[in-house]
């Protein structure tokens, strides 16, 4: 039976779709696959036991059999979280491994979800470093390229892993760097033992998100058009030009959304000729009358939020790096793009897997 835990050394990575990916393969592939998330921050009751939302998200994608209680033994609550500052919660570790003798039973690969960052859990001696020693577990490590920062932290892992360190995913390449990737970064990843398995693109999909979501994370004030929330905006445009260069911007994206200053009219009725996806209107200013039927015949949700359009922009870049697993669409077009990039045989030779 392989172990394999899927980590990252930074947060919203893409370790959930990764395990997905790999384990809608390894089940067309004929293998009995289980899963297991030793450590999950979302807590959430199903069937009258509590649990991880991704975790059972997951275990739902993949059709599997196991119970609840096995998904996710230790979850983030805020008494946990408070026994864990005073040290009261020993044992958290024999939980994870009785879930996991639990879940690998009569299976071919049991895959483990990280939770966040390889530290994640520390504090509660379950970091990632921790499970995985104590699974034994082989780890691929799914990172996005950030510059010669990501070189650092992955030696880094490599250097407290050793030969549990299987590999790596390169996540959210930009198609400026595949070159750089392919001529620089993988061949020293590779010298220094840590063979990568797959570079995914950075998609305009993958990392859209949905108006409902922006106005949530805003908490911002919906105008009209509430009926379009579940629109997905592919970028984020700043409005704070000329109209002219404005619209050319705006025509030039699709599926965008244009954060602008609630007192430029000019720009919002030009972005809502252009067809924007949604207006998002800063510094709690309203917009006038005129501009609010416009949208409302265009069909295109305005939406005010207190804060500036600095803020707003900084918000909203976060939130696209963050896939949310309820939105299907975008979780089954991840995973077929996974099964495109990354390189399975490759991958099984160095599990072990037959198939």
């Amino acid at each position: 039976m392989v172990c394999l835990y899927v980590g990252s050394t930074r947060g919203y990575s893409g370790k959930n779709l990764t395990v997905m990916g790999l384990g809608q393969r390894f089940l067309r592939d004929g293998l009995k696959v289980g899963y297991l998330k030793p450590f999950g921050r979302l807590p959430v009751k199903m069937e009258g036991v509590l649990t991880d939302q991704d975790a059972w998200f997951i275990h739902r994608v993949l059709m599997l059999k196991d119970p609840v209680e096995t998904l996710c033994p230790v979850v983030m609550t805020h008494d946990l979280m408070m026994e864990g500052l005073r040290g009261e919660c020993p044992g958290l570790g024999q939980k994870i491994l009785a879930a996991f003798d639990a879940v690998s039973k009569e299976k071919d690969v049991v895959l483990v979800g990280g939770a966040g960052k390889l530290e994640s859990g520390t504090f509660l001696d379950i970091s990632g470093y921790d499970i995985i020693e104590k699974l034994n577990a082989s780890t691929l490590l799914v990172d996005d390229y950030e510059g010669e920062f990501y070189l650092d932290s992955m030696l880094d892992a490599r250097h407290r892993l050793g030969k549990r360190l299987l590999g790596a995913i390169i996540n959210r390449v930009d198609a400026g760097y595949l070159d750089r990737l392919q001529d620089l970064i993988v061949p020293c990843l590779e010298r220094e033992g840590i063979p990568v398995f797959g570079l995914l693109p950075d998609d305009a999909v993958l990392g859209s998100v949905m108006i409902g979501d922006v106005v949530d994370t805003l908490v911002g004030d919906v105008l009209c058009c509430r009926n379009k929330l579940d629109g997905l905006i592919e970028h984020f445009l700043i409005g704070g030009m000329q109209v002219d260069r404005a619209l050319e911007y705006i025509r030039k994206t699709r599926n965008n959304a244009v954060i602008v200053g609630g007192d430029r009219a000019d720009v919002q009725l030009a972005a809502i000729e252009a067809m924007t996806q949604c207006l998002i209107l800063t510094g709690n200013l309203y917009p006038n009358e005129i501009v609010v039927s416009r949208a409302e015949l265009k069909g295109i949700p305005i939406v005010v939020v207190r804060a500036d359009t600095y803020s707003v922009a900084k918000k909203v870049e976060e939130l696209s790096r963050k896939l949310r697993l309820k939105e299907k669409e975008k979780v089954y077009y991840g995973i077929q793009l996974i099964e495109e990039k990354v390189d399975f045989q490759r991958l099984y030779e160095t599990l072990g897997i037959n198939v």
